[in-house]
């Protein structure tokens, strides 16, 4: 018959080893912070200014030019968060807003690429 102190001792070992694994890992990914994302200059299509909020990742927001009111917002990507790492690491925010026709051409911090029909709000990933 096996004794407590027989399987005390394991465990406790491979907990010291998981704590010690946990405060280093903890220690690495709280350092890692980023900067905020550098302001996009909002574009204008027949007096609707259509910008990038660094607060809400992903999204375009369309605003009335002559009453500042928000028509509407489109998310135009997500992004998955692994509850692991560190979040704001993982964030990616939109870098460029470019008018073209009736459409807009996005792109975001990993050079994703997408177009947005303002008439119709239908995102399209380019390649």
């Amino acid at each position: 018959m096996t004794q407590p102190s027989q399987i005390t001792v394991p465990l406790l070992a491979w907990l010291r080893t998981f704590l010690v694994l946990g405060v280093l890992l903890t220690a690495a990914i709280s350092h890692a912070k980023r900067l905020a994302p550098t302001p996009v200059p909002p574009v204008t299509i027949g007096g609707v200014k259509y910008s990038a909020p660094s607060d809400k990742m992903g999204y375009v927001v369309a605003t009335n030019t002559n009453n500042g009111k928000e028509l509407w917002r489109v998310r135009i990507y997500s992004v998955q968060i692994n509850p692991i790492l560190e979040e704001d690491v993982q964030h990616v925010f939109i870098t460029s807003l470019v008018v073209s026709g009736g459409t807009l051409l996005i792109e975001n911090e990993r050079g994703d690429k997408y177009t947005l029909d303002v008439s119709t709000r239908k995102v399209t990933e380019r390649k």
